[in-house]
């Protein structure tokens, strides 16, 4: 097994659920509750609960919402030796507006804490990142946190959620230090202006990314290195309650492959199990995701 840290972003979740169209600039009657998410957190939570130790180092202020992030995470038995506790600092924040189709309408973040992840400290930390074989980079750190980071541990494998559209522009100039990135197709497009996905993917490897791994929705996923391109479609799910947290769920079940030496196939599948089991869920995370619950899936 690979020994895994995550590195980025916990938040804490508001999400607001309506079953009517929204009527902008007025008050609409809707569903909200609260959970702990951010994209390196869910990914946390997902490899936790297929029964992997992993790590994670990420930051926390000193509010009542970071002490529950904290514990909540202590309680799930993830190792947190290397994050950052801030004084006098709030924990992020991710605030979901979901429309009638429970996908996202409108998301909005105050995530200014994940700053101070920064060069400095995590140079502070290199023994430790040193210990880990396999580290996953949330795109939600700075730009120059996460050039250190994929410049200074090229001896690792590492793997890169794209995080968003906006985000992924950070990422130009340094694909040859990646080794898996996850895209949607709005974030593909965004790093590469060929005109349709074969072009795209042919000029970002010949920009140096190793693999990568396309999600499009309900369509077909692909799977790309200059060796080979994979194509499978994700396990349908009529009942959809929240597809927020389903992309971090698929990047999920990918690394437990990776974790256990599976093969690209083999990974793709428990991929796809882990993403489909989440969009069940409430919440970004499934607290009933387990690793047997996702092998007795059929697809």
């Amino acid at each position: 097994m690979l020994k895994t840290l995550i590195i980025g972003a916990q938040n804490i979740d508001i999400f607001a659920q309506t079953t009517e169209e929204y009527l902008l600039h007025d008050s609409n009657l809707a569903k909200i509750h609260i959970a702990f998410g951010g994209v390196g957190r869910n990914i946390v939570e997902n490899v936790k609960r297929m029964d992997n130790e992993v790590a994670f180092l990420s930051i926390f202020g000193d509010d009542d919402f970071s002490k529950s992030a904290k514990n909540s995470l202590i309680n799930l038995g993830v190792e947190l030796t290397g994050s950052r506790f801030l004084k006098k600092a709030s924990n992020s924040v991710y605030l979901g507006v979901m429309d009638q189709d429970n996908d996202l309408y409108l998301g909005l973040n105050d995530m200014d804490i994940v700053k101070a992840l920064n060069p400095e400290y995590l140079k502070t930390k290199a023994d430790y990142i040193n210990s880990f074989s396999l580290l996953v980079i949330d795109n939600n750190l700075s730009k120059a946190a996460i050039e250190y980071l994929l410049t200074t541990y090229q001896n690792k494998t590492i793997i890169m959620d794209a995080v968003s559209a906006k985000k992924v522009s950070k990422l130009k100039g340094l694909l040859p230090f990646i080794d898996l990135l996850k895209v949607n197709l709005l974030e593909l497009e965004e790093l590469s202006k060929a005109k349709n996905l074969e072009e795209q993917l042919k000029e970002l490897h010949n920009q140096g990314i190793k693999k990568l791994l396309v999600t499009n929705q309900a369509k077909v996923i692909i799977l790309s290195s200059k060796e080979k391109v994979i194509k499978t479609t994700p396990i349908s799910c009529k009942t959809i309650v929240n597809a927020s947290g389903a992309g971090d769920a698929f990047i999920s079940g990918f690394i437990h492959g990776l974790i256990h030496h599976l093969n690209d196939e083999e990974c793709l599948t428990y991929a796809k199990k882990v993403a489909y089991l989440t969009l069940l869920s409430n919440n970004s995370t499934n607290n009933k995701l387990t690793k047997e619950k996702v092998e007795e899936i059929n697809e």
